[in-house]
């Protein structure tokens, strides 16, 4: 009974984030829209949502901060990395060590 009654509480407690839209500079924003959000990632990257992308926020001393955009499907392997903007512009690192930048393949570097 005691488990049973922490385990509902559990539950009801609000999660530490929420996904949410970011949206520009519009005068209407319902509860799931933000605008003029922080937005944080790793160290040396800089990084701007497009307006409408789904974002995970969650709270600050910055107030509501996107700590990351989710993401699409982009068929990657595991050990991939892939950059890409808004106007189609792409790195992709391959896990067997090339480099597609743009749609022009590097081979990987033979040692």
């Amino acid at each position: 009974m005691w488990l049973t009654e922490k385990m509902r509480d559990f539950a009801k407690q609000s999660p530490a984030g929420k996904v949410a839209d970011v949206i520009g500079d519009e005068s209407f924003q319902t509860d799931s829209e933000y605008r003029n959000v922080a937005q944080v990632g790793p160290w040396g990257i800089f990084w701007k949502a497009p307006i409408s992308a789904q974002t995970i926020l969650v709270d600050t001393n910055l107030g509501k901060t996107s700590i990351g955009a989710v993401q699409s499907e982009k068929n990657l392997e595991p050990g991939e990395l892939l950059l890409f903007s808004q106007g189609g512009a792409e790195i992709y690192l391959k896990n067997n060590g090339e480099i597609v930048l743009n749609g022009q393949v590097f081979a990987a570097k033979k040692e």
